[in-house]
């Protein structure tokens, strides 16, 4: 005889109350049935009835509840990281811009010799420039002008225009306040680069007007200081695209 078969042991209360200690609800309840169809007047087993019928219908209406929930947050997280990845692929597609700037380079007007830079042209920063942007994936604009309204023009043309503004202010690092004035205006990062080490130089003098207002400052690295401007550049422009 098989003992979970209802249908073939006698019912009676303590093999409900055995059948629902060990889980089987359902078989508690066609007991109780039972015991009801045989004696109709036995209304004190109404209750316990009605209790477990409850129960099991919980038990039947739960699973299919919680798989429903389950679906809907996986859907919402798959919809969201659908929605990450296509605004990534789209940020990651669209060539990032960085614009180089170098204020007034006296050497320009008084002759060839390129000693600001460490011995290289200005057209050969220029050209160091471009290789490490292309090495990075991106795209670069060079400028450089003695006269400070075209400076201010050009620095406020970053905002919304360039991901990264780079910037040799040289002589107006310490005296020019329109220049500070014009990169506090700015929405992207700003990296100060400085071929030599003012600082070193004279630290008592050597105050900048911008230190404050811009992101990363590189000095002493001679030229070379532009190509890790730009690779640093890259790095920013990287990790805000994460962000995203």
């Amino acid at each position: 005889m098989d003992r979970d078969n209802t249908g073939d042991v006698i019912p009676t209360v303590t093999l409900a109350r055995l059948y629902e200690k060990q889980g089987f609800l359902d078989k508690a309840v066609a007991v109780y049935r039972k015991l009801l169809a045989l004696e109709p007047g036995r209304t004190e087993l109404e209750e316990p009835l009605r209790d477990l019928e409850r129960r099991l219908e919980g038990r039947r209406t739960k699973p299919r509840n919680e798989v429903r929930t389950v679906f809907s947050q996986l859907s919402r997280w798959h919809g969201a990281i659908g929605r990450r990845k296509k605004r990534l692929d789209q940020w990651r597609g669209k060539r990032r811009k960085i614009l180089v700037i170098h204020g007034p380079i006296p050497e320009l007007f008084e002759g060839p010799e390129p000693s600001y830079f460490d011995h290289a042209t200005l057209e050969q920063i220029h050209q160091k420039i471009q290789n490490s942007a292309q090495a990075c994936g991106m795209m670069v604009e060079t400028f450089q002008s003695n006269h400070e309204e075209d400076l201010i023009r050009k620095i406020r043309s970053a905002s919304g225009n360039y991901d990264v503004l780079i910037i040799n202010p040289t002589q107006c690092t310490d005296t020019n306040v329109a220049i500070r004035e014009a990169l506090s205006t700015l929405d992207c990062p700003v990296i100060e680069v400085h071929p030599s080490n003012r600082c070193g130089q004279d630290p008592s003098s050597q105050k900048s007007l911008i230190a404050d207002l811009v992101t990363a400052h590189l000095a002493g690295f001679g030229h070379e200081g532009y190509v890790m401007a730009v690779r640093a550049a890259a790095n920013m422009t990287d990790q805000a695209g994460a962000l995203a």
